[in-house]
């Protein structure tokens, strides 16, 4: 099913089914990096984590530039693709004559920004939640404190009614002995 999606994402590539021996992520020009997103976008969540598998299995054996780009694509589409500091990292060590298209510069810019903004999103809402999550155990202590208060003030209360009934008892028993 994998080298059916690879052959798929990259048939318009070279017209044609890919043999055995051909890199599908070795061609990164612009539009092969828009359709690979493009068919990327349309595939399954568990496709694109498979899809992002392959990649990253890919990049760890190779600093391939075609594979950073792709890694780059597909981690604007799927978590699956790694961390998107390794992925902007993994961009970063691509030597600067490998763009030498304006088109290819600009769509790498655009997805380096998008990725630059989706991970300090991600840091600030960790940031939000763990803060959230303080004020949650905090108003649940509170909560607890609280509900220790009014029950010890129903028991209170209650201790107070028995010794009221005891002096009520005692006060009867004496009536009763005189």
């Amino acid at each position: 099913m994998l080298m059916t999606g690879c052959a798929q994402l990259n048939s318009g590539m070279r017209g044609g089914f890919l043999n055995s021996y051909s890199d599908p992520y070795a061609r990164s020009d612009y539009e092969e990096l828009l359709t690979f997103g493009d068919n990327m976008a349309h595939m399954s969540a568990s496709s694109r984590a498979d899809m992002c598998r392959t990649l990253v299995k890919r990049q760890k054996g190779s600093r391939d530039p075609g594979v950073q780009l792709h890694l780059m694509v597909g981690r604007l589409l799927s978590d699956s693709c790694g961390s998107i500091s390794k992925v902007l990292r993994g961009v970063d060590t691509i030597p600067p004559g490998y763009l030498s298209d304006s088109r290819l510069q600009r769509f790498v810019s655009i997805n380096t920004e998008a990725l630059k903004r989706m991970n300090s999103g991600s840091r600030r809402s960790g940031s939000v939640e763990s803060r959230q999550k303080k004020s949650q155990t905090v108003l649940e202590s509170n909560d607890s404190k609280g509900s220790r208060k009014d029950e010890n003030r129903l028991l209170r209360e209650k201790l107070e009614a028995i010794r009221s009934m005891e002096k009520q008892m005692d006060e009867s028993e004496s009536v009763d002995e005189n």
